[in-house]
């Protein structure tokens, strides 16, 4: 072989390798991060959505539909639980929440006024109504009759969800009439 024959072996085999070991941006970040950057980005698809709530609603979606949410919170209960240490176990589990809560209160305000349009755009509503519909008939499904009725209310639940998730981790969010 000459030896542009190899150099171009040797680019491509470190392509494949860089590729492999994840190159994209976030694959170096933890779980929490990823998960809150996920949630940003979500408030991000509803705020730009306010005026669209149709749009939004299919919108989100396809991004939920693109992104493991519940695989980024699963990993980052498995990576804090295997911290042997207590003291940095806990540690670790606060900065998770921290993130979390942090990325849920820059939020909160955005996904209520989309909410409200979700609320009160009929199309968008149905969308939602058929979302929870669907998954709780998954759910009943896969479970039977210990399934959980997640049935969505749009109008208690959609609106709320940001600031029940931060009530969730402790963290101080605005109330929804401020």
């Amino acid at each position: 072989m000459t030896t542009k024959a190899w150099l171009t072996v040797a680019l491509v085999a470190a392509a494949v390798v860089y590729g492999a070991r994840g190159c994209r941006p976030d694959a170096a970040r933890a779980p929490d991060e990823k998960l809150a950057h996920e949630l940003t980005e979500m408030c991000d698809i509803a705020r730009a959505n306010v005026e669209t709530p149709e749009r939004g609603v299919r919108r989100l979606g396809h991004y939920l539909a693109g992104h493991n949410l519940v695989g980024e919170l699963s990993s980052t209960v498995i990576l804090i639980e295997q911290i042997e240490n207590d003291r940095a176990h806990d540690a670790r589990a606060r900065l998770a929440r921290q993130r979390l809560a942090a990325s849920l209160q820059a939020c909160e305000r955005d996904w209520m006024t989309f909410a409200e349009a979700v609320e009160d755009d009929p199309k968008a509503r149905a969308l939602v109504d058929r979302f929870g519909v669907r998954l709780n008939r998954t759910l009943e499904i896969l479970f039977g009759s210990q399934a959980p009725d997640l049935r969505l209310d749009v109008r208690r639940n959609l609106r709320q969800l940001p600031g029940q998730l931060g009530r969730a981790l402790g963290a101080t969010l605005p109330s929804a009439q401020e």
